[in-house]
């Protein structure tokens, strides 16, 4: 046999020396019964030589997939190293030594077979022969097995299953996951855009850049290796001030009873602050000047007097809390200031009922995002919930059986009870039953309709209502879901409600804020205007 596949006498030797020779010849045999060029077979038998000199097979054993795995690419690294070899070695030929010896090994039966739960996703998920073999046979099988199963788990389609499939593989090759351990953030961002940039044919995607497919190699990268715990993520920069930072959020959190969100805000302004100082590394250095001088560089930036108002308290509050604790100089807190706001200068903007209505009228039909969106859009409008509170609603708030809804309230953290309105449950009931898939874990009432499902975020509440104010044209300064808040104020103080009432509806915890509204009410404000003085003067 080898006579005819090998001509050199030097390398036939070879072969008829190494190990396993009835073994590779009845496997080189099997080639030949299928009519296989003289080419293909010396390939053939070329790879069985190197497989078994990298396994150290020497008689019968199991060899585990691992083993493979790691025998592929220590051949590889042998191949690019080999200064006689490195010009014509190809990255195919890493892929080739895996799938001889995985083909070679399994009919001598020597390979240790793997679990049937654990490729009968790939089963479910390709229907070619030659792509399931592809993809059973890459490196790194257990570990894309396991992303792939969480998504399915979440819900996610065969067709979505098989494209992050395609993009695993994509990532091995681009990041030469095979070489290292740990994959940073800009390895990732850099290896998305190679791949985005390719000009040739790439085995496992098409041709042609994709900015919405560049970003979904950087999201299944991110996602499969920060699962794995192999990736590294970028260590916050702790400055001078982050211990300072920290105690006061515990006060704000602990002592004051803030919510979250209001906490986030303030810290994110605060660290904007500390950023802006420049070179400052002690609160003692701190004075009135390098606090005006920021607030002067924001208000140049375009920043609105409401804005700066809103960033200089913040300011008074920290430095105030720090002057008690003797963090900073004394006076520090009163000394800022900023230019002055009048008040209700202004005063808070919401679409028209009419408007409301239109909106309503958008999401009418049986379309799933529709559906989604009604029961949102609903929530927001008629009960005048903030936008956070309607992601936090669970499932465990909706009495059916009383016909009751529960709001844990955003600034205050305390249960509110809401009647529920026939539209509003007949909206919710239908999402529920035709939209919200079943098999999700989470009890949040609102998640993602794509898998892996999870709960809404407000950022996505805020597109889901913007993209539906803004081709109705409104006049609206600011068009996300707290628009619709503003709405139902206005709507309720002109139908004649009681600010009282108002205020309990909203969930404020002051009738200031309420108060605003009865300036909004513009049409009885030009009855008033329209009436007759006549001889009064």
């Amino acid at each position: 046999m080898f006579d005819q596949i090998i001509k050199r006498s030097y390398y036939r030797q070879r072969h008829l020396d190494a190990p396993l020779l009835a073994e590779r010849m009845k496997y080189i045999q099997h080639w030949i019964d299928k009519g296989r060029s003289l080419s293909t077979l010396q390939a053939v038998a070329n790879y069985l030589l190197r497989i078994v000199e990298f396994l150290h097979l020497k008689s019968r054993r199991i060899v585990k997939l691992e083993e493979v795995e790691n025998a592929a690419n220590a051949w590889a690294s042998y191949q690019y190293n080999h200064p006689q070899k490195r010009a014509t070695f190809s990255k195919c030929g890493k892929e080739r030594f895996t799938w001889y010896a995985i083909d070679w090994l399994k009919t001598l039966k020597w390979l240790e077979p793997l679990p049937e739960e654990k490729i009968q996703l790939f089963n479910r998920i390709f229907e070619r022969r030659k792509a399931l073999q592809r993809h059973i046979n890459a490196p790194l099988l257990e570990e894309r097995l396991m992303y792939l199963q969480k998504w399915a788990d979440d819900g996610a389609t065969l067709n979505t299953l098989r494209f992050i499939a395609h993009y695993l593989l994509a990532i091995i090759d681009f990041l030469k996951l095979h070489k290292k351990e740990i994959v940073t953030l800009k390895e990732i961002q850099k290896a998305a855009d190679k791949w985005a940039a390719r000009t040739t044919g790439h085995v496992y995607m098409k041709v042609g850049f994709s900015n919405t497919s560049m970003m979904r190699f950087k999201s299944v990268a991110i996602n499969w290796l920060d699962m794995l715990g192999r990736l590294k993520h970028p260590t916050e920069q702790v400055g001078p001030f982050s211990e300072f930072i920290g105690k006061y959020v515990d006060y704000m959190r602990k002592e004051r009873g803030l919510s979250e969100e209001t906490i986030y805000t303030r810290i994110w302004l605060l660290k904007d602050f500390f950023k802006s100082i420049g070179r400052i590394v002690s609160l003692q250095q701190i004075t009135a000047l390098n606090i005006d001088d920021v607030l002067q560089n924001k208000y140049l930036e375009g920043q609105s007097r409401r804005s700066l108002q809103t960033y200089a308290s913040v300011l008074r509050g920290f430095f105030t809390y720090a002057e008690g604790k003797e963090w900073c100089k004394k006076g520090l807190a009163s000394s800022i200031k900023t230019s002055r706001v009048y008040r209700h200068e202004n005063l808070p903007q919401g679409p028209l009922w009419a408007d409301v209505s239109k909106l309503l009228e958008s999401t009418e039909g049986d379309h799933p995002t529709n559906i989604r969106d009604r029961a949102i859009i609903m929530l927001l409008a008629v009960y005048g919930l903030r936008c956070g509170e309607v992601v936090q609603l669970s499932l465990d708030d909706l009495d059916w059986g009383n016909e009751v809804l529960h709001v844990r309230r955003a600034k205050n953290a305390k249960s509110q009870k809401f009647p529920f309105s026939q539209t509003v449950g007949e909206a919710i009931l239908s999402y529920l039953q035709k939209v919200r898939p079943n098999n999700c874990s989470s009890r949040e009432v609102f998640i993602s309709r794509k898998a892996p499902h999870r709960p809404l975020t407000s950022a996505a509440i805020f597109q889901i209502v913007s993209k539906r104010l803004k081709p109705l044209k409104i006049n609206l300064k600011h068009h996300g879901p707290h628009t619709l808040r503003h709405a139902c104020a206005t709507r309720l103080i002109n139908e004649g409600i009681s600010l009282k009432e108002i205020s309990d509806h909203l969930g404020h915890r002051s009738m200031e804020s309420t108060r605003i509204y009865a300036k909004v009410d513009l049409i009885h404000l030009r009855k008033v205007a329209d009436f007759e003085i006549g001889d009064l003067a």
